[in-house]
């Protein structure tokens, strides 16, 4: 079991240097890209207006993720940001494990089960080990990559997220 992605396993997390292209702009992370997807529209950001665009450049361009993750919990999100998500992130996942170095280094993981465990208290793609939250949460950012992993060898699992992604 992988239950954090760091150190040899940072690889799994989408803080992971990569490249994904979506409609001609590189991210350099799929956090990047995630945060980028969360705009449809115009933003107000820290006195500067973006058009939809703009505002994805402009996430491209950023020195890290960490910064992208930033101004993501800054930002106005599309309204159907809680319908859509979760097939951004299938997406980008995807994208991101097309590169064969990381493609093989997730294959690497064999059949151990992946936990995006944290202590910032995201129950929604991963498990927090806080004191609070004991460890509970959904992991659906470890489910989309055992999916992915499951795909690129050939072999198809249920992980209860089929309907969603159909």
């Amino acid at each position: 079991m992988i239950e954090k992605f760091e150190g040899r396993w940072r690889f799994l997390s989408n803080f992971c240097e990569c490249e994904i292209e979506h409609q001609g702009i590189i991210y350099k992370s799929v956090e990047a890209f995630y945060v980028a997807m969360k705009c449809n529209n115009e933003q107000m950001l820290q006195g500067r207006h973006y058009t939809i665009g703009d505002f994805r450049e402009m996430i491209a361009r950023l020195p890290s993720p960490g910064m992208a993750k930033k101004i993501g919990q800054q930002m106005q999100v599309r309204k159907d940001w809680s319908e859509k998500k979760l097939d951004f992130m299938n997406w980008g996942v995807r994208e991101k494990f097309k590169n064969e170095d990381l493609k093989e280094l997730l294959i690497s993981t064999g059949d151990m089960t992946l936990i995006e465990g944290n202590v910032w208290h995201d129950n929604f793609y991963g498990q927090c080990s806080c004191i609070k939250c004991k460890n509970k949460g959904n992991n659906h950012l470890g489910k989309i990559l055992m999916k992915v992993r499951d795909e690129v060898k050939g072999i198809e699992r249920k992980t209860g997220l089929e309907d969603f992604f159909k």
